[in-house]
């Protein structure tokens, strides 16, 4: 597959309003990434609608193992899904893979840069898999993401169980071959 199509959904604009109202809150740069490139794939008819399903099932599924563990559920952040969809995008249009760009900006700057620096704590967990590894179906993609960072020995676990944390951002994006999710979890 040659084709570098991308897409990010960032969830929290979506899950924030009703569903007469989510165009209207759509992202700009999620608006924009998708003219001309939505199409037909292994994951369905449209990659956004895939992209934006995954982070909606993994916002659900993450929401369940907190409430297994007696802890809060978290709420969908604007501001941190913006971010968390990008950084996904850059991360599939760039070729790399990590809490650094390439061009050294981290979380922090990622989120002066989006005006959204004003939270107490932000933790950032990332995920990717490449077409050989997706069986591109939601409910496998987000067993496979949420089951990785639970049996993460790198912090991801905590992260996800962390007592304090109250929002989160989820942030998918697709390219042919190669899934990126990232997720933002806050507290304000």
């Amino acid at each position: 597959m040659t084709s570098r199509t991308i897409l990010a959904a960032a969830l929290a604009a979506f899950l924030a309003v009703p569903a007469s109202a989510q165009s209207v809150l759509e992202p700009a740069s999620t608006r924009s990434t998708l003219e001309g490139v939505d199409r037909a794939g292994p994951w369905g008819q449209s990659a956004y609608t895939f992209a934006l399903k995954v982070s909606t099932s993994i916002f659900k599924t993450v929401n369940l193992h907190r409430k297994k563990k007696g802890l809060g559920e978290l709420e969908a952040d604007p501001g941190l899904g913006v971010v968390a969809g990008a950084y996904s995008g850059d991360m599939v249009t760039g070729d790399f893979f990590g809490h650094f760009a390439p061009d050294g900006r981290d979380l922090k700057a990622r989120l002066q840069e989006a005006n959204v620096a004003h939270y107490a704590k932000v933790a950032e967990i990332l995920w990717d898999a490449t077409d050989e590894n997706i069986q591109w179906s939601i409910e496998e993609t987000v067993r496979s993401s949420v089951t990785d960072w639970l049996r993460s020995q790198e912090g991801h676990r905590e992260a996800l169980l962390d007592p304090t944390a109250r929002i989160v951002g989820i942030g998918t994006a697709i390219r042919d071959e190669r899934i990126v999710v990232t997720m933002l979890l806050g507290e304000r």
